[in-house]
């Protein structure tokens, strides 16, 4: 950080034939800002570093009244820009989308396998920026700023949030296990692991995604087009739960798109009398009990969060949350992931068990013994500090039994499907987001 010499200020130091002393400072300041900006913008924080130096020289003694006037215009310069910063900052389009992204991933790993909640979850998460959009405009527009780019992106949005409302629509009420037939119009593009488990899962329009292949597998009423796993003796093999969908290596004409091509339906592998073969007709609804979804964690394996929360992922797939435990204490002497905050928060919503070793487990009534038969001077010799006698019926009073050891207390809870939160109000935007979701449930309604 540059550091300035004001010692030049003095009038008694100062030589004829020179340049005016505050014009030094005031190129050095200018020089400290061109520094900052080399890599091509001033952040927030660069202009609290000018406003600091600046007020700094401002602050001696050596200024005239005029050369402290200048100084309180470069000090609200620098204020008026990192406000300006900030709210860039705020209003990038790529930072949203990342955002954006990273909640779409959340929504993989913790409902990938309901359809239902995960398209609530994508909505929820569409809304809110489309919310923070209309308030972009508005700001911007007030302030006389371009906004193309942000209309764009918002009508963009939009389109997204009606693609997800129709899927959501198309879904109904009637949704069953026994369901026969797909969801008209929409489909489930789903990628998954060597073991089945689902890395990747969308469900959108039928025909809108490529390098996936038609199954005639089920997801709570969407048909599932999976991304092949592995091809072998010249079949593809695509793997969803306990389902394996095969069919040969090649192309057929797509009837839906005329002089194109696609890849053989892969059709589920059924048991038949022990031996496996390639099921020609009909659906596979799978559901929830049927699909897993891939884990960061493998089974009996630690992770820890940011404020040094321990969880564990159990053999049986399950997660136990500990509170107030430290890796000593549990005696753990294997690996331990940390988590960034996104993937705690994902996985908090499959924790089905929290433990704090902290909390004594109350003994339940009587421990199973007769109820104690108060003898005479029992109270006295109590009040005295003295050891109570025995009983008559061959037991040893309680206060005689060594004191047993805390125990851990766990906690069952329900698995819960993650929520967005609704970013709030924004009915002062020219343009509010709210006509156009509206718009979209009527046209569903």
């Amino acid at each position: 950080m540059a550091q300035f010499n004001v010692s030049f200020l003095n009038p008694a130091l100062q030589k004829s034939g020179g340049g005016s002393g505050a014009g030094i400072l005031s190129d050095q300041l200018s020089i400290l800002e061109n520094n900052l900006a080399k890599d091509g913008f001033l952040s927030p924080g660069d202009y609290d570093i000018l406003i600091s130096k600046a007020r700094e020289i401002q602050m001696n003694g050596g200024l005239t009244a005029d050369q402290r006037s200048n100084y309180d215009v470069k000090i609200s310069n620098y204020e008026r820009g990192k406000s300006t910063s900030e709210i860039d900052k705020s209003d990038d389009i790529t930072r949203m989308n990342k955002i954006l992204n990273s909640e779409s991933n959340e929504d993989v790993m913790v409902v990938g396998n309901n359809p239902r909640e995960f398209l609530k979850g994508r909505m929820a998460s569409i809304e809110s920026k489309l919310n923070d959009l209309a308030e972009i405009i508005e700001r911007r527009e007030n302030s006389g700023q371009d906004t193309t780019d942000y209309y764009n992106e918002y009508n963009a949005a939009l389109q997204e949030y009606q693609k997800r409302a129709g899927a959501f629509q198309a879904m109904g009420e009637g949704v069953t296990e026994n369901m026969t037939e797909p969801i008209p119009g929409f489909v489930a593009y789903v990628e998954t692991n060597s073991n089945g488990e689902i890395v990747n899962v969308d469900y959108a329009k039928y025909g809108e995604k490529t390098g996936y292949a038609e199954t005639n597998g089920m997801i709570d009423g969407f048909q599932v087009f999976g991304k092949v796993n592995y091809k072998r003796d010249g079949d593809n093999y695509f793997k969803l739960g306990n389902q394996t969908f095969s069919a040969a290596d090649m192309m057929t004409p797509d009837p839906n798109n005329p002089g194109a091509y696609k890849p053989n339906k892969l059709m589920a592998n059924v048991q038949s009398q022990g031996v496996i073969k390639r099921a020609e007709s009909g659906y596979v609804n799978m559901s929830q009990p049927d699909l897993r979804i891939q884990d960061y964690l493998p089974n009996n394996s630690w992770a820890k969060g940011n404020n040094g929360t321990l969880y564990k992922k159990r053999e049986d797939g399950g997660y136990t949350k500990y509170l107030n435990a430290t890796p000593e204490s549990l005696n753990i002497d294997g690996p331990i992931l940390n988590m960034p905050e996104g993937f705690e928060r994902s996985l908090m919503n499959k924790v089905d068990e929290t433990i704090d070793p902290t909390i004594p487990i109350a003994p339940e009534q009587n421990m199973g013994m007769e109820p104690v038969m108060e003898t005479p001077g029992m109270q006295d010799q109590i009040m005295q500090g003295q050891t109570p006698t025995k009983m008559n019926y061959g037991l040893d009073n309680p206060f005689n039994q060594p004191k047993s050891e805390p125990k851990s207390q766990a906690f069952r809870t329900p698995q819960q499907p993650s929520a967005k939160v609704d970013s709030g109000a924004f009915s002062t935007a020219k343009r509010t987001v709210q006509s156009g979701i509206d718009s979209v449930k009527r046209l569903f309604s």
